[in-house]
């Protein structure tokens, strides 16, 4: 039979193992947080006078090994983390309303489910794709803590870039890399001008005609780039009126795009 001084002590015992959990716990969190206020410091150093294109900041290795401060950096930065180095991507309000709208006229489209910069994880590296369309939707704790509970990359990939080397070197490299690691992702590149000058008037035609394809890079931005089954690279010059027709029967119509490229 159980006596009132047993049940006192397991009492106490059990409340003295609670408290050494929420101890063991907040030291965890003090932890996390300790370490994520060193490397957002360091990150807030790099970035002093950056304004625009993709910064890189290389940690030691294991640095950025705690998937909980993952989280906290990509809630706090549009980043990737690739290997031991975190890449910051500066989009201006230009590159985040195209995002936007081809998310919108993604969803319009499809029932599929369709996010722009929603992170991924691919062989351990955290990517953020500026548009995706994914097939069946990532789970609740994937859309909600994508790092933690590795949320797959999406079923179509888009990349939006200006035209200068680093920028768009940064996207190619990335999508070179996904191609030779994944399978079943279509992937577009837009790049846009990285010039100061509007995109020229929507003339008053109505009429909507499929772009015409080209096998080398145009020699000025806007265009697109769209990979085939075997990876081949099928160029497009942007203009008005114009629109392609993705593999899984996606359309992107140019105007969404030049619309952003106006005074």
């Amino acid at each position: 039979m159980a006596t009132l001084t047993n049940m006192e002590s397991k009492g106490s015992f059990r409340i003295q193992n609670y408290k050494k959990n929420e101890n063991v716990s907040m030291n965890g969190s003090i932890s996390t947080q300790s370490k994520f206020d060193e490397i957002h410091a360091k990150i807030e150093q790099k970035l002093e006078g950056e304004y625009s294109g993709i910064i890189k900041i290389n940690f030691p290795a294991g640095e950025l090994g705690d998937l909980k401060v993952c989280e906290d950096i990509h809630n706090a930065f549009n980043a990737e983390i690739i290997g031991d180095n975190l890449f910051i991507k500066c989009d201006g309000g230009e590159k985040e309303r195209i995002h936007t709208r081809l998310e919108n006229s993604f969803e319009s489209q499809n029932q599929w489910w369709a996010s722009s910069n929603t992170l991924c994880v691919v062989r351990g590296n955290q990517y953020r794709p500026d548009v995706g369309v994914w097939f069946r939707a990532p789970t609740l704790p994937q859309r909600r803590m994508p790092i933690v509970f590795s949320c797959p990359p999406p079923n179509v990939w888009i990349e939006v870039f200006y035209n200068i080397d680093s920028d768009r070197s940064y996207a190619f490299n990335k999508i070179n890399f996904l191609q030779q690691n994944t399978t079943g992702i279509e992937f577009v590149a837009i790049g846009l001008s990285s010039g100061l000058n509007p995109f020229h008037p929507k003339p008053e035609t109505e009429m909507k005609v499929h772009a015409t394809s080209q096998v080398t890079r145009p020699a000025r931005a806007p265009y697109v780039c769209h990979w085939d089954l075997n990876l081949n690279e099928i160029w497009y010059k942007m203009d008005w009126n114009q629109f392609i027709t993705l593999r899984c029967g996606l359309t992107i119509s140019f105007d969404i795009v030049l619309q952003e490229l106006l005074e």
